[in-house]
């Protein structure tokens, strides 16, 4: 504690100076060198104004501008990808037109070819089932003749059927026969019905048979039967003929 005290150093009273604090902050006059007067002021403030409005147009301006050409680039584009479809179809169908038109032009000759085959085959075909049928007839003919020349008597039964079939009842019946027919009939049959009159009748062929009663007239040969029944087979024949032609001509 002692040394403490001796070790500590003392002013005199005349070594202290005295502390000066520094001068307040002067007020700044408005009317000195750095102020801005009242018209200064509003002429800033119009310039700013005036620059906002010119950089307002001018974005403008350049917003439009760029728009304009962003729209124009655009449209100029649609315009042509739309130019391109539609020329595509328009050249799409007007060749497609052409070329059909060319084709059905070139296939003209083929078609009036394939017309005059067609026409010549069943011109053919025709002919040749005319044939077929007049060879069946007259063999059928042959064949018939035969049979009446080897049995007579079938003819009077194409009598009676043909008497059923006639309107009425005939008392008395006239039967108009070949004579070589009448003189097989009267060997063979020499008892015949009382109502039935048999004449001979040279304009009548072998197998011919003609029925003459009170009211009506028949004819009950074999020819006229078979004549009929090929008349049917001829229309069946030809018109299988006729029809696929009447097609492909509609075709």
């Amino acid at each position: 504690m002692a040394e403490r005290a001796t070790n500590t150093m003392r002013l005199p009273p005349s070594g202290y100076r005295l502390h000066r604090f520094p001068p307040l902050a002067q007020p700044v006059n408005i009317e000195d060198d750095f102020a801005l007067d009242n018209q200064g002021w509003q002429d800033t403030q119009a310039d700013i104004q005036q620059q906002l409005e010119a950089g307002f147009q001018q974005g403008l301006q350049q917003g439009h501008d760029e728009g304009l050409r962003q729209g124009l680039d655009q449209g100029k584009q649609q315009g042509l990808l739309e130019g391109q479809k539609e020329g595509f179809q328009k050249g799409f169908i007007s060749g497609e037109q052409s070329g059909k038109q060319s084709f059905v032009e070139a296939a003209k000759p083929v078609n009036e070819l394939f017309q005059a085959l067609s026409r010549w085959q069943n011109d053919k075909e025709q002919q040749q089932r005319h044939m077929i049928c007049e060879l069946v007839q007259k063999v059928a003919q042959q064949v018939i003749r035969a049979e009446l020349t080897l049995m007579p008597q079938q003819i009077l039964a194409l009598v009676d059927e043909t008497l059923s079939a006639m309107p009425g009842k005939a008392e008395s019946v006239t039967v108009h026969l070949n004579p070589q027919d009448l003189e097989r009939i009267t060997q063979i049959n020499a008892d015949l019905p009382t109502a039935w009159k048999l004449v001979a009748n040279a304009e009548l062929p072998v197998g011919g048979c003609q029925l003459v009663t009170e009211d009506a007239e028949a004819d009950a040969s074999c020819d006229s039967r078979l004549q009929a029944c090929m008349d049917n087979v001829k229309q069946h024949l030809l018109d299988e003929v006729s029809m696929p032609q009447v097609e492909t001509e509609h075709e």
